[in-house]
């Protein structure tokens, strides 16, 4: 639903007092009109402030779920953040570890050397 602007709303607040006029003027013509019109008038009335009142309520609405709209993407933001900060730990910790392990082959390497060399020498 879209929402009117000031100019729309005037335009049709002002083609409801001249329907209100033109729906008056029989009963103005007829002798008692006066409580005709009395009650026309609380009908019109009563009928803009019931459109009124659901263009405020349309209004409160969509603010309210905009509201939530962007309170769940904050949510979502924040739960982004926290698995990337999170796979950037498991990052540097899988990195240490794969440090150690090629620190335990260079050093196995080195033992293997030495233990070729020392059969090459009893050979």
């Amino acid at each position: 639903m879209s929402t009117r602007t000031t100019r729309e709303t005037a335009i049709i607040c002002v083609a409801a007092v001249v329907a209100t006029a033109v729906l008056s003027i029989p009963f103005a013509l007829v002798g008692d009109g006066a409580d005709s019109l009395v009650w026309i008038v609380f009908f019109v009335v009563a009928g803009l402030g019931i459109a009124l009142r659901y263009r405020y309520l349309t209004a409160q609405k969509k603010a309210e779920t905009e509201l939530a709209g962007a309170q769940q993407y904050r949510r979502l933001t924040e739960e982004y953040r926290r698995l990337a900060d999170m796979a950037l730990t498991t990052q540097e910790h899988t990195d240490l570890k794969l440090g150690d392990v090629s620190a335990q082959l260079d050093h196995l390497r080195e033992q293997i050397a030495a233990l070729q060399k020392i059969l090459k020498d009893v050979e």
